[in-house]
């Protein structure tokens, strides 16, 4: 394996340790354990088990973001733009179980380590930044108040119908969500903003 296959089969075994066994039992022993290799070699590519947990929650962010990207780039009308940007986290990738456990160990360790609450702050404001721009031009009569608070309402939304999706996987409660967002996001100026 190169360095970067290596890389990244340290990453799947530590976000499979994760997804098992919480951060906590995310040894760099049971890593080395699930991917097959020894523990020098995670120590080679990785300083200590703080690094690892980091690394894998920017790789698990970094693929969200990514998704979201790729959503847009060959939509041009600005309303179906936002509405690709908004499905793209629920896609089937970020719907599956593994995943969404992985999701909500992030924010539940982003409350107690600085490290991986820096993971997630830039995440959010990467993913809140990309979607006040789509809103702008979606919706250009909206003041910057108007936008901001309708990004904020709309990522609360999206992370409890993902929450939602975690414990009851109901296909038709999700579309209801997601279109719920697309009012929230879309619909006509409100009187007075935030």
């Amino acid at each position: 394996m190169s360095g970067g296959e290596t890389q990244q089969t340290i990453l799947d075994a530590v976000q499979a340790v994760i997804v098992r066994d919480g951060v906590r039992g995310a040894s760099m022993r049971q890593v080395a354990e699930e991917a097959d290799v020894s523990l020098g070699l995670i120590s080679y590519h990785f300083d200590d088990k703080e690094t690892l947990i980091v690394a894998a929650f920017e790789r698990a962010t970094a693929r969200l973001r990514e998704a979201s990207e790729q959503s847009i780039e060959h939509v041009d009308d600005p309303e179906e733009r936002v509405r690709a940007f908004l499905r793209s986290s629920f896609g089937e990738e970020f719907l599956d179980g593994d995943y969404l456990r992985l999701r909500i160990s992030l924010w539940a360790v982003a409350l107690t380590d600085p490290a991986i609450a820096a993971v997630d702050a830039s995440f959010f404001e990467e993913y809140a930044t990309a979607l006040r721009g789509l809103i702008t031009t979606a919706r250009p009569d909206l003041d910057q108040g108007e936008i901001r608070g309708r990004s904020i309402d709309a990522i609360a939304l999206t992370n409890g119908i993902w929450l939602n999706w975690a414990r009851y996987r109901n296909a038709d409660d999700l579309e209801i969500g997601l279109r719920r967002c697309e009012d929230i996001i879309l619909g006509p100026p409100q009187q007075g903003t935030r």
